[in-house]
């Protein structure tokens, strides 16, 4: 299986600026951390033009009470408090009110804390250190409107931390400490959390549903929070509305992302104090995905202005695992094809159960342990235009035998159907293995558009089967001169396969003559031609004139053979083979290692029919140097007794006790006397 690829893309600050100068809302990874303007008020930590005041005066009627807030929003609006001072003594007092806020959470924490106080125009003016001019009456109370602003840096935005809030009441002249308070203030960040977070989803498949909440646990109003989910360019986004329907969310690329999408959940950038945002959301993939992890980014954008980039909060991704199950692949393979014959077409099929078209490549992988050279199998497709072309194959060997690999690239299946491809598988001519049978391994792999991931596949197994030859009832003795044998020679043709190429021969010595029965009952002479070999001595009848052989057909023709005056008294070999691709460069015999017929001047009493000896035994044939299978064929056909042998064992038995001695010689005539009449059969290299 090939590798799965691993990414996780995050936004450059480049990029964020670019997108927010424009207005568009944008993505920013924990990962860039944006620095903060360097001060965003004037600080509050010390009193540079006020000496610290001595200890609390003990005479002092001044009390003071802070109503800090609970908490306050990092990066939020401010959260106004009050402080009120008490004079339970009998003289108006005037006094000075220190404040201030700090935290050891940051080194930076006197540049993102801000109080400010309302003056007596009602307006809020940043404190930097007292309060002046105040005053409170005898047995009264001063109350001084204050807030609290905790600003944005990304140094502490992801953590819970405390702001002390040290409030003092100062003398007027501010050398001494009337009363005091200390308050602890919870600085609080906006959290986004992801619900039933999916960690697989499939290509092209059923969308997965996730939500994603955003929540501001502060008592600070947020008006700079971008709701976004960053995710893959080859996804889909939808969002729950209220009434249950779903709405298409239409995402921005960024350019500096891998082109991956930006998705806004939300047009409103505010967050109320205490408030919890959470979408519902489905998240799909289209078929151009690619297989492997791919990350999505659901985030909170907090704006910093102009200058900077936001400031981004939550998980730094969700890793969610793609796979290619969507589709599916159905091969309806041909049960068989012939050696040598014509192509048998087939189907296969790949649905897609998915809600988006997904593009593949169909890889073909045919192979036989004893295919060993190029061009030996053969594949092709029905092109659109209606033409059936070529499939480019790469041979190669491999451990379980020789392969023939190729692929149909760039094919699309529609959302929820199928795409069917028509093909054909064909085992061409060829001489050096045209009568061999065995099993041809189609293995089909729907990969993705890159070739690199394995979405589906198949292997099936198809027969590979070669041209019977079988003759029945064979003469074993003849007379010169005398009555013709009668007996049937079957040329089977058991596979899918059309061959348009056979040609039905019988070989044997020249003083022979040969006839065929003809569908009336008469019978018609052949005109034996002569071998070239110097020496064989030989002449081959042609059966039929016809070169056609259909799938799963057999042919019988029923012959008389004779021998004319003069025949040589001895042993003879007749062979009855099928050429294949006769008068090509490269033709190929199917046939038995021939049968022996002792030519003799008396007559053997009492067996065949005529004058020549036989029996109804069947030589079953099948080419010199493996066994044929036996015939499963329909039409016109022969029965033959059990008692055969293919060639390449021991000949059946005819009624001829010298039978076994003659394979030896009938081999030899099969080597010798097809080459002399059929060229000279040059041998294709391994």
């Amino acid at each position: 299986m090939p590798a799965r690829r691993s990414r996780s893309t995050v936004l450059t600050a480049a990029t964020l600026g670019a997108l927010l100068a424009t207005g568009a809302v944008v993505a920013s990874p924990a990962a860039y951390a944006a620095d903060a303007p360097a001060a965003t008020a004037t600080a509050t930590a010390t009193a540079t033009a006020t000496a610290e005041p001595t200890a609390k005066a003990t005479a002092d009627k001044l009390s003071l009470q802070v109503d800090a807030p609970a908490t306050v929003g990092r990066g939020g609006g401010p959260v106004e408090f009050t402080e009120t001072v008490t004079n339970s003594g009998t003289a108006d007092a005037s006094f000075k009110l220190r404040v201030k806020a700090a935290t050891d959470a940051s080194p930076l924490a006197y540049q993102v804390i801000k109080v400010e106080y309302r003056d007596t125009d009602g307006t809020w003016k940043p404190l930097t250190d007292t309060v002046p001019g105040l005053t409170v009456a005898s047995g009264a109370t001063k109350t001084v409107q204050l807030r609290l602003t905790t600003g944005l840096h990304s140094y502490w935005t992801d953590r819970v931390s405390t702001v002390k809030l040290s409030s003092a009441v100062l003398d007027a002249t501010g050398s001494t400490v009337l009363a005091e308070s200390t308050k602890d203030v919870s600085a609080e960040y906006v959290t986004l959390e992801v619900g039933n977070a999916p960690t697989t989803a499939v290509i092209g498949g059923a969308p997965v549903e996730f939500d994603v909440t955003i929540k501001n646990p502060s008592a600070s109003r947020f008006t700079n929070v971008s709701k976004v989910l960053q995710a893959d360019k080859s996804s889909t986004l939808q969002m729950q509305k209220a009434d249950g329907s779903w709405q298409n969310l239409t995402g921005t690329s960024l350019p500096h992302a891998d082109g991956d999408l930006l998705y806004q959940l939300a047009d409103d950038q505010n967050l109320a104090p205490g408030e919890t945002f959470t979408r519902h959301l489905r998240l799909g993939f289209t078929g151009d995905a690619k297989i492997g992890t791919t990350y999505v980014h659901p985030q909170a954008l907090l704006d910093q202005g102009s200058n900077y980039s936001p400031v981004s909060v939550g998980p730094q991704y969700i890793a969610i695992n793609l796979t290619g199950s969507a589709l599916g692949l159905s091969v309806q393979e041909p049960a068989s094809i012939g050696n040598g014959g014509k192509p048998v077409e087939f189907t296969e099929t790949v649905t897609n159960a998915g809600s988006s078209d997904a593009p593949f490549n169909l890889k073909l992988d045919a192979s036989n342990p004893n295919a060993r050279s190029d061009g030996r199998i053969a594949l092709e497709s029905l092109d659109a235009d209606g033409n059936w072309k070529p499939v480019g194959l790469t041979f190669k060997q491999q451990p379980d035998g020789f392969h023939f690999i190729g692929s149909l690239n760039d094919v699309t299946v529609p959302a929820h159907g199928a795409k069917t491809v028509q093909l054909r598988l064909a085992a061409p001519l060829n001489n050096d293995w045209a009568g061999q049978s065995g099993t041809v391994k189609l293995s089909s792999t729907v990969l993705d558009r890159t070739g690199q991931y394995v979405l589906a596949e198949s292997t099936k197994d198809v027969a590979l089967k070669a041209l019977d030859v079988q003759t029945k009832g064979a003469p074993t003795t003849a007379v010169p001169g005398g009555t013709p044998a009668e007996f049937d020679i079957s040329f089977v043709n058991s596979s899918a396969s059309a061959y348009d190429n056979v040609s039905p021969i019988v070989q044997t010595d020249r003083r022979s003559t040969l006839q065929v029965q003809k569908a009336d009952g008469s019978w018609e002479n052949v005109t034996g031609v002569p071998t070239s070999q110097p020496g064989a001595d030989q002449v081959v009848y042609h059966l039929t004139a016809d070169k056609n052989l259909p799938a799963s057909t057999t042919v019988t023709k029923h012959v008389r053979l004779g021998f004319t005056d003069g025949a040589p008294i001895g042993r003879t070999y007749v062979n009855t083979w099928a050429v294949l691709g006769e008068n090509t460069d490269f033709p190929a015999s199917v046939g038995p290692q021939g049968f022996p017929v002792d030519v003799t001047s008396t007559p053997v009493s009492g067996t065949g029919k005529g004058a020549a000896g036989g029996d109804t035994t069947a030589v079953k044939a099948g080419l010199t140097s493996t066994s044929g299978g036996g015939s499963d064929a329909t039409g016109t056909t022969t029965d033959s007794t059990t008692d055969t042998q293919s060639a390449g064992g021991s000949l059946a038995h005819t009624g001829s006790d010298g039978m076994l001695a003659a394979a030896a010689a009938a081999a030899g005539l099969l080597a010798s006397g097809i080459a002399a009449l059929f060229f000279a059969r040059r041998r294709r290299s391994a």
